[in-house]
């Protein structure tokens, strides 16, 4: 049986007007199932993602969706941000529903969306369900602490993608202003590509991080398509395609190499389109780039 608990919207935010919202959605302490009281518990690690039930505006029905987290609950439990972006692919349903004004009308008046929990009946204890409990290749669940603390993680985030990513700062943001003088061998590099300014996504945030941090964070932001005359950051596509006459694609990953990454010395991370990850894919494989580990997750 799916268990399920009732989220007030709580922030909606519009990042890029029609095309990427910031939402937060907020969980009650604890639920009633069959009489009994319910702990509600959010441990959820960052990289994964929860699954909540928002409306569907072409088929007029609750819809089961996975989001991935952009928040960690090491510091703000019982609170689900994601970045929604509206998919423009023919079948799209809930991606649609959120870039309207339905959700702003469902947050005034304090409707809620349902969030799937799993029950500990033996310690009355409800917890936030994740989508993965383990590290695999095709997910980007962060491996354990004392554990990503040794590697040297490069994360390349392609519009949305970004969004698991910005769970895995919050998370190591917290842990060292709470540790404040432990050191780590560590650090962790996020290159954030986007079409224009307005795509950006907790852009400040980012860049005060990276202040704060220099030793263990560099954010690298990337617009593709357009960008302000005073732009201090890289401009256009961080991976290209050529088509050669034979019509074969060869991918160009000189713009990404020449940010002044090892990648072979690093971990990579990536999180994207399905078409931006194959391109990645086959750029390394062309140029014999074989990282020490390689997660991705597309869609």
């Amino acid at each position: 049986m799916e268990y399920v608990v009732s989220a007030r919207i709580a922030q909606l935010q519009v990042i890029d007007p029609g095309e990427i919202r910031r939402i937060q959605l907020e969980l009650p302490q604890d639920m009633e199932i069959d009489g009994r009281r319910y702990v509600l518990s959010d441990t959820m690690r960052p990289g994964t993602a929860f699954l909540a039930k928002p409306w569907g505006s072409r088929t007029d029905k609750s819809r089961r969706r996975m989001y991935t987290r952009s928040n960690a609950s090491s510091h703000e439990p019982g609170l689900l941000e994601t970045f929604i972006n509206h998919t423009h692919r023919p079948q799209a349903d809930t991606s649609i529903w959120w870039q309207s004004e339905e959700p702003d009308y469902w947050h005034k008046i304090g409707k809620t969306l349902d969030i799937r929990v799993t029950l500990d009946e033996m310690h009355g204890v409800a917890s936030v369900y994740e989508n993965t409990t383990v590290c695999k290749e095709s997910n980007l669940r962060l491996e354990p602490d004392g554990d990503w603390e040794k590697r040297q993680l490069v994360c390349i985030a392609f519009g949305t993608g970004i969004t698991p990513f910005l769970s895995y700062m919050r998370h190591i943001v917290h842990r060292q202003v709470k540790k404040k003088n432990e050191e780590h061998r560590g650090s962790i590099t996020l290159i954030a590509s986007v079409r224009h300014a307005g795509q950006l996504m907790l852009h400040q945030e980012l860049m005060e991080m990276a202040q704060q941090f220099p030793q263990y964070f560099r954010y690298i932001p990337v617009l593709t398509r357009s960008w302000p005359s005073s732009w201090p950051f890289l401009k256009g596509r961080i991976i290209r395609t050529n088509v050669l006459a034979s019509g074969e694609e060869h991918i160009d990953l000189r713009p990404l190499l020449e940010i002044g990454l090892d990648l072979s010395l690093s971990d990579l991370r990536v999180c994207g389109s399905v078409a931006a990850c194959r391109q990645l894919q086959q750029g390394l494989k062309e140029q014999n780039i074989s990282p020490l580990s390689q997660r991705m997750e597309s869609w």
